[in-house]
């Protein structure tokens, strides 16, 4: 999804359960995850008692460092595969004791940005069966084709531990070409994909939408959907520090927005925007001073631009204005930053 067609303000914040079972398969296929965690600034003693949530650059940078390790660009794929339902938390309760596919479909439309917010989802009626339509809500860059296929492999996974196994009648269509090792789908996923669509759907026939889940259970249902309600009334309840920090960590490289594109997106004037920021002790200037700062120790660290390129990105016309922001940020040069990680 090209950067400018982003919608602004969705969090992309990740429940670390997904980064923790990251780190698990990648030690299961003897490689060291520890490298991997410290490439994205994490750890796994932290990473395993701290629930907070990722941001969408510590995930990009995980994912990058995992592939980059594994050598496989089909990594989300083996993630997916590899997550028992509990990892989805009361989504994935919800989805297996549903009656039928149907209710698990509707599940997924209504609940699924609990766990992953850079998509939002729709579930449509069609006179084959139904189809259930993820629309891309923000640019994950080199991350996004392990992010569609953790989709795809997360919503076919919950099917298959529905039913048992996957029956015949789906199909999904994929928003990118064909990768060159396609053929990896097929080891966990026997379906028909169809690539170059434009957006990812999961097209399910009227046959499979009737078909019974083994796990239904009516009260276990209503309870993990009870949950998934206090997921969405907890969400939509988020400060506005945590609102604009996000739509600020998903900016497009080189152009961050200013206050009044802000508030326009949260649907309020910059007076308002600004006031709330500050009964929350924050400012917005401190707001995209910390984004910045935490996109520069990416970029210097981890990225093959040269100072002036990155310098461009982040906004700054003049380079050694760019350094001096560095210095004051970090205490140091931006040559001496990016040395440190060598």
């Amino acid at each position: 999804m090209p950067a400018d067609t982003a919608l602004p303000g969705a969090t992309t914040l990740t429940p670390p359960i997904y980064a923790r079972q990251l780190r698990m398969l990648l030690q299961q296929g003897a490689i060291d995850g520890d490298r991997v965690l410290a490439a994205a600034q994490l750890d796994w003693a932290t990473l395993l008692t701290d629930d907070r949530r990722l941001p969408q650059d510590t995930v990009t940078r995980l994912v990058t460092s995992a592939i980059a390790a594994t050598g496989k660009p089909w990594l989300g794929l083996d993630l997916a595969a590899s997550l028992p339902v509990t990892a989805h938390g009361a989504l994935g309760i919800a989805a297996v004791t549903a009656r039928d596919i149907a209710g698990l479909l509707t599940v997924l439309a209504r609940y699924s940005s609990l766990r992953n917010a850079a998509f939002s989802w729709e579930l449509q009626s069609t006179p084959q069966g139904a189809v259930l339509q993820a629309t891309e809500q923000v640019d994950w860059g080199e991350a996004r084709g392990f992010v569609l296929d953790m989709m795809v492999g997360g919503v076919l996974h919950l099917i298959a531990a529905a039913l048992g196994q996957l029956p015949a009648g789906l199909r999904v269509g994929m928003p990118v070409a064909a990768p060159h090792w396609v053929a990896q789908y097929g080891r966990y996923f026997p379906v028909e994909i169809a690539f170059g669509q434009p957006a990812l759907a999961f097209h399910v026939s009227r046959e499979v939408c009737d078909l019974a889940c083994l796990g239904a259970d009516r009260h276990g249902h209503a309870q993990a959907c009870a949950g998934c309600e206090e997921g969405l009334e907890e969400q939509s309840g988020r400060n506005m520090t945590q609102r604009v920090a996000a739509l600020l960590a998903v900016a497009p490289v080189g152009r961050y927005p200013q206050l009044m594109e802000v508030a326009s997106a949260l649907g309020l004037t910059p007076r308002t925007l600004m006031r709330r920021l500050q009964a929350e002790g924050a400012t917005f200037q401190q707001l995209l001073d910390t984004a910045r700062q935490a996109r520069t120790l990416w970029l210097l660290q981890h990225s093959r631009c040269s100072i002036e390129e990155i310098a461009a990105q982040l906004g700054y016309a003049d380079t050694s204005n760019f350094s001096r922001t560095v210095r004051r940020w970090f205490g140091v040069t931006p040559l001496v930053l990016r040395q440190r990680d060598c």
